[in-house]
This record gives C-alpha cells, structure tokens and sequence, in this order.
C-alpha cells in the first residue's frame, strides 16, 4: 500500500507542477489581452491628436512597445504595437513564471466610428 502511495505521488507531482504552470501561462494570455484593450480605449480617448501624441498614449500603457505608426488615407493613423507581460506565482513547488506577448494593431480615426482591434502575428 505505502509504495502505491509513494507511485502516486511521484507521478501526480508533475502533473499538478504542470496544471499550475498551464493556469499562469493562461493569466498571462488574459493580462496581454486586457492591456491591448486598455491600450485601445487610452488611443481612441483622443482620436484627433497628432501621431506623436498617439504613439506616446500607447508607450505609456505599462508593458506596450510600439513598433510602428502608419499615416493611414482619411487622415487616420495605425498603431502597431506589442504587449509583453511577464508573471509569477509562488506554489508547491517554489517560483513559477510565465512569459506572454502578442501584437496589435489600430486604426485610430478623427471622427468617432468603431475600431476594432486587430491581433498580428510578432515580428522575430
């Protein structure tokens, strides 16, 4: 019976190490959306400032590097820029961490419509 138990929770071990690393990786996936969104609503707040301006709004969302800003016909502008998160969690088994990122664009326009997000691949 004892070395039963000692089987089990030698091969359940990694498994649940494995399951906590998949829940903070997920964490990390959902924060990279919600700061490209934040970002979103902080560059549609003012849609009529100058592309410096709009590439500076978006620079100052914590974990947001701009990667390109595009003068776009009608007088819009499209931002392109990466979100990086990095987390950590303490659990059974010591530091966890989870790396994510994604990239994103915007096309910001003077006047009011919607604009939706769009998710890009990363450059290298």
């Amino acid at each position: 019976m004892t070395a039963t138990a000692v089987a089990g929770t030698v091969a359940g071990v990694p498994l649940l190490r494995d399951r906590t690393q998949q829940r903070l990786e997920r964490r990390a996936d959902r924060e990279v959306t919600a700061t490209a969104q934040r970002t979103r609503a902080e560059l549609l707040a003012t849609p009529t400032a100058p592309r410096d301006r709009l590439r500076s709004t978006a620079a100052q969302v914590t974990g947001v590097e701009v990667l390109e800003v595009q003068d776009q016909p009608v007088r819009a502008v499209r931002l392109v820029f990466r979100v990086r998160v990095a987390k950590t969690a303490a659990s059974l088994f010591g530091w966890q961490r989870a790396n994510a990122d994604g990239c994103f664009a915007q096309v910001v326009q003077p006047r009011a419509v919607p604009a939706a997000i769009e998710r890009l691949p990363c450059p290298a």
